[in-house]
């Protein structure tokens, strides 16, 4: 709320047709003082009305239903008539000479418009306006009308307290205030948990400071150790070489002993031996005669098997009679087949004979062509023949060998790229058997850091939830409490009424203990009965004295009552123990026998004794009517009352228990009761709130846990990957080996090829050699005819075109060659 700018005051006041003020009229000026009288119904409520409506009061405080009813109306007629309207302005004015206009007019329509200095602005803009002044329209602290002095002196301090909060705008703040609170309470929270853990931090590191100082102690105890354990040794080996000398002559005398002892065991033996030899003799005879008897029983079981090994025999030979008789059949089918391969071959002859005369018409043909006369040429085909049939031998074996040797290249090829991708594969494996190694030692230091960590946390762990425990325990036990207490509370208010009357009494000797010091409680605060039937007896015996207020001298009981006049609080009895004057108590009473018992032995301070006997003197308490009527009536009499709360005194007069309210009064009892059970809640609470929240344990618990699951997945995550790793390797080390093996294995082979094609083109060559050696002599006169150093010469610069078909009647040739022969 804004500040105040400068105090001002109400100069004048404009109505309009508003209540009692017909058309425009104009009150004022108003002074610092000003007095508005006159008789009834003259409208001095009406300007209270004026002041109270422009300022933004609510209709239903003003004495009407609805706007409308606050415009000026002589009679019914005139209320039903259209378009009428109203306004009250009111000038005020500042502290500076300026003046505001304040504007509230009712509509036609039944509604309000509000202007500000002739300006029509909004509700929220109006009251703004109004509060920069100091006006509060939900407070009312402009008016003070009829009453409400007295009502704000009968507030109590709680009401007070909440009547200038809303004046002064701060329960505004309360919103924002309490969330400030909680936010406050968080915050302490989070500060007391980091002081906790700067605690725990201080500790660890003395606790590392210790461990450090108990390390170099044992380190210093080691070394002590150490030179005790030299000291140790030598005095062993001080007492061993003493041991060995007398051991050494022990032995010596055992060894002179022995002699004696070596002498009779050589007379024992050669007794033995005689003994043996004679035992020798027996048996060498007895295993003569057994060797008889092995050697009868083996004839015996060899005769027996000889039948049946002539039986498998037989079985065996038939056997092969069989298979003998298979194998010719089979022979037979075999000469068929090769009789009809034989025909076979007969006709390629035959074909191959027919190629050979086509090619050699073709040759002619051919021939013509080139530079040879008819008879050169055939003489040159003749000779080619010749010599295709002497080295189509050799020409065979040469193209054996080359199809070996382009076997054996293409092998050899293939070994050398394999050999070459299992070398690349060897260097790859290496690379990346050093990664993983070097990833799976990274993933064991990091495993065995979360393994010591995970063993931390879970100290922490069960230490937390063993202090957590015994706190959820302590909590359960203080709910189970309160609630106990609760239900107490519940039970003694449940038929319980209290009245705004009081309540106020209640409140008021709370407000004069507080002030006075000899003030020391009502009667109901101070005793009470010693069981429950006995309320209801108990407040009869009483009477008035119920709620009387027990002080300690009369001054101070007048300085009660007067407090209570001045704050037009109800009246009250007052008790001064220092002033009464009461009767002894007849100790006879307490021994009538039956149920009757003293009201006066009821629970309280022994320094009240007066104030309780004051208002119940020797009233006796008995269970029945007719018990308290013989008490009462018959002989002595005595004031009686019945736990039912009929009452007899002594004059013969008897009046029923529940009449006056006595039983709904009763319950005061409880009030002693209430209290202390209250104050045993607020002592629970206050326990349970030092214990801290539920849930923030929980919230550590599960923070706690929350890492411990974390470093138990990366433990895990670690262990899965570790042996995938491990399944790796292993498998990269058989890999490897396997790779290492195939090499081993390759090597040689690959050698061996190397060898063998190196040997098969020798043998090419070797071949090539001797085939052009049989042409060239073959050919040598033919070469000299045509003028050339060899056929081959020819073939090449000459036969360029023949070529083929004589490549083909070689092919031919060598293809009948092997038909023939």
């Amino acid at each position: 709320m804004p500040s105040l700018l400068s105090p001002g005051r109400i100069h004048c006041l404009e109505v309009d047709n508003f209540k009692s003020y017909k058309g425009f009229q104009m009150i004022g000026p108003f002074y610092d003082f000003t007095a508005v009288i006159g008789p009834n119904g003259a409208g001095k409520s009406n300007l209270m009305d004026a002041i109270s409506f422009v300022l933004g009061v609510r209709t239903g405080q003003l004495r009407g239903a609805q706007l409308k009813d606050l415009i000026y109306a002589l009679d019914d007629r005139e209320k039903d008539q259209k378009g009428r309207r109203a306004f009250v302005r009111l000038v005020y004015h500042l502290a500076n000479s300026t003046e505001i206009r304040f504007t509230r007019t009712i509509t036609s329509a039944g509604s309000s418009e509000y202007r500000i200095d002739d300006t029509l602005v909004n509700w929220d803009a109006y009251n703004n306006r109004l509060k920069s002044l100091g006006i509060l329209i939900k407070a009312r602290n402009f008016l003070v009308f009829q009453g409400d002095v007295e009502s704000i002196a009968s507030k109590n301090p709680k009401e007070l307290t909440a009547l200038v909060e809303q004046i002064s705008g701060s329960d505004e703040c309360k919103r924002d205030y309490e969330q400030f609170e909680e936010e406050k309470g968080t915050a302490e929270e989070k500060s007391a948990l980091a002081y906790q853990k700067k605690k725990t931090v201080v500790m660890e590191r003395k606790q590392k400071k210790e461990q450090k100082e108990e390390a170099e102690k044992h380190l210093r105890l080691l070394q002590e150790l150490k030179s005790m354990k030299r000291e140790h040794f030598l005095w062993q080996l001080f007492n061993i070489h003493n041991d060995y000398v007398k051991t050494i002559k022990d032995l010596e005398d055992e060894e002179r002993s022995r002699e004696g002892v070596v002498k009779e065991l050589e007379n024992f033996e050669n007794e033995a031996s005689k003994k043996k030899k004679e035992q020798a003799k027996y048996l060498k005879e007895i295993a003569l005669r057994e060797k008889r008897i092995n050697e009868k029983n083996s004839k015996l079981d060899k005769s027996q098997p000889e039948l049946l090994k002539l039986k498998e025999e037989m079985t065996r030979i038939t056997s092969k009679i069989k298979k003998g008789k298979k194998e010719l059949d089979k022979k037979k089918v075999e000469r068929t087949k090769h009789d009809a391969d034989i025909a076979l071959l007969q006709n390629g002859i035959q074909d191959l004979t027919a190629k050979m005369v086509e090619l050699q018409e073709k040759g002619r043909d051919v021939g013509d062509e080139l530079d040879l006369q008819g008879n050169d040429l055939d003489e040159y085909f003749r000779i080619k023949e010749e010599a295709g049939m002497k080295t189509a031998k050799l020409r065979e074996e040469k193209e054996l060998l080359d199809r070996k040797l382009n076997a054996d290249s293409e092998a050899q090829n293939n070994l050398e790229e394999n050999l070459q991708q299992l070398r690349n594969r060897e260097s790859e494996l290496n690379s990346q058997e050093e990664q993983m190694r070097a990833r799976l030692e990274k993933i064991l230091d990091n495993s065995a850091k979360n393994r010591t960590g995970l063993e931390n946390l879970k100290k922490e762990l069960r230490v937390m939830q063993d202090k957590h425990r015994d706190s959820k325990k302590k909590y359960e036990n203080l709910r189970l409490k309160i609630g106990e207490v609760e239900n107490q509370l519940r039970e003694l208010r449940a038929d319980r009424y209290e009245s705004e009357r009081d309540v106020r009494l209640s409140q008021a000797v709370e407000t004069l203990k507080r002030l006075f010091q000899g003030v020391h409680g009502r009667m109901t605060d101070l005793c009470r009965p010693t069981m429950k039937k006995y309320n209801l007896a108990v407040t009869v015996a009483m009477g008035k004295f119920m709620d009387a207020v027990v002080v300690d001298k009369e001054s101070t009981g007048k300085e009660c009552i007067k407090y209570l006049k001045d704050q037009r609080l109800p009246p009250q009895t007052f008790i001064p123990l220092e002033s009464i004057r009461v009767k002894p108590i007849m100790e006879r009473l307490r021994t009538l026998g039956g149920t009757a018992k003293l009201v006066f032995d009821c629970k309280f301070d022994p320094s009240l004794e007066k104030a309780i006997l004051f208002a119940v003197g020797n009233t006796l308490v008995c269970d029945d009517l007719e018990e308290a009527k013989i008490l009462s009536w018959s002989g002595e009499r005595f004031k009686v009352v019945t736990v039912d709360g009929i009452l007899l005194t002594k004059s013969g007069t008897m009046t029923g228990g529940t009449s006056g309210g006595m039983e709904a009064r009763s319950k005061q009892w409880d009030d002693k009761k209430i209290e202390g059970l209250n104050k045993k809640k607020e002592q629970y609470e206050t326990e349970l709130e030092s214990l801290g929240s539920i849930r923030d344990m929980h919230l550590k618990e599960s923070e706690a846990s929350g890492k411990i699951s974390g470093l138990e997945k990366k433990i895990q995550y670690a262990e899965i990957e570790k042996r995938s790793i491990e399944d790796k390797l292993s498998n990269l080390s058989h890999e490897k080996k396997t790779i290492k093996e195939r090499i081993e294995c390759i090597s040689p082979e690959l050698k061996k090829l190397n060898d063998a094609v190196n040997k098969s083109n020798a043998e090419i060559r070797k071949l090539e050699r001797r085939i052009n050696e049989i042409t060239d002599r073959i050919y040598r006169d033919f070469s000299k005819s045509v003028g050339v150093a060899n056929i081959r010469e020819y073939e090449e610069n000459r036969l360029k075109a023949a070529q083929n078909i004589a490549e083909e009647r070689l092919n031919l040739s060598s293809q009948l060659s092997k038909l023939k022969y």
